[in-house]
């Protein structure tokens, strides 16, 4: 019976560790069935309004900004919007992935149709971005625009996505 029992505690024992480092590793690195996705935009402030179908002078680059709503379904408060960054220098291909610096997605949470959509919003918005989505073009005066955009992304890895005028691509497997 004693040697049941030292058992049955060398198992526990055992599968506690193995958690352990599943979790830390998990923590510390992007599986293989989760993605994280950066959204970059290399489009001219002069050459937005045409990009978003828009009457030329309509956007303005001190009162309006891009937000990207993910291709994702998230759980409750994760974040599945991002502020496009327009710093393509800032980009780096050999960046390890360091928790608190992106979110990672699950398999489970992308859409199958990898459709993002892209909001032009005025900055003086006053609600957080999370809700914009919520809101229907032309519902709402802070929206000035949508338009859908197709990312190809890969799992395992940092997906640094590009938006040109004329395609879009990630930038370290260009």
């Amino acid at each position: 019976m004693k040697k049941v029992l030292i058992g049955i505690i060398g198992l526990a024992v055992a599968f506690f560790i193995i958690l352990q480092i599943f979790t830390w590793f998990n923590a510390n690195h992007i599986l293989s069935n989760q993605t994280v996705l950066k959204i970059y935009m290399d489009v001219k402030a002069e050459d937005m309004d045409e990009y978003f179908g828009l009457e030329k002078g309509t956007y303005d680059k001190n009162n309006h900004m891009i937000v990207c709503n993910l291709p994702v379904q998230p759980a409750p408060f994760k974040q599945y919007q991002q502020v496009i960054d327009f710093d393509l220098n800032s980009i780096k291909c050999d960046e390890k992935y360091t928790k608190g610096d992106y979110i990672k997605y699950d398999e489970t949470e992308l859409n199958d149709d990898q459709n993002a959509t892209l909001l032009i919003i005025n900055k003086n918005y006053s609600q957080p971005v999370g809700p914009i989505d919520s809101q229907l073009q032309g519902e709402s005066k802070n929206i000035v625009a949508s338009r859908q955009v197709h990312l190809d992304y890969q799992m395992a890895t940092i997906n640094h996505i590009v938006l040109a005028k004329d395609k879009v691509y990630e930038y370290c497997n260009k």
